[in-house]
């Protein structure tokens, strides 16, 4: 059996998302000042963000599909916005909507203080040693095993570990 661990940080609307905004997104380093997110993610040499999960229909996204800056900006950050914000609110002003009602649109309900979760999938240590030493064939039969591990894993966590809560005194029935 090979194991992996997961990190889990909590994404909170202004310091949190600032710092995952930062360092998160581009590995464990630090992203440089004015860089733009996927020019950053290159110099870090890690791959760009994808999005996972059941719940992305909602939002209009699908899974797979890259993560964008503007994306993160909206969704974690203080606004709480849809990720395609920008893009609703700009519709609702070309068919003639107030710049108050096009901000409306691109809202997700009420500003919370949990914004969203950050799971950080990392295969054991031996693992990226052999994948370091292996060859191409080996490297791509351990990439394509963590990340159908990593599919499994969320799909368990949707089904038994996530709960949501809404509302004043929510309970999690």
């Amino acid at each position: 059996m090979v194991c992996m661990t997961v990190d889990i940080k909590v994404i909170r609307a202004g310091q949190m998302y600032r710092y995952f905004f930062r360092e998160t997104v581009v590995g464990d380093g630090r992203r440089p000042a004015r860089t733009p997110l996927r020019a950053a993610q290159e110099q870090a040499g890690v791959p760009a963000g994808r999005w996972m999960g059941r719940g992305l229909a909602a939002l209009g996204l699908a899974p797979g599909e890259e993560v964008t800056e503007a994306q993160l900006r909206n969704l974690f950050g203080e606004r709480g916005r849809h990720p395609y914000a920008d893009w609703i609110e700009a519709e609702r002003l070309a068919q003639g909507a107030s710049p108050k009602e096009a901000f409306k649109a691109g809202a997700l309900g009420r500003r919370v203080t949990v914004t969203g979760v950050d799971f950080v999938f990392r295969p054991q240590p031996t693992i990226y040693l052999l994948w370091a030493l292996g060859d191409e064939e080996t490297r791509l039969v351990i990439e394509a095993a963590h990340e159908y591990a990593i599919e499994r894993v969320l799909e368990w966590i949707e089904d038994e570990v996530a709960v949501i809560r809404y509302g004043k005194a929510a309970s999690t029935g």
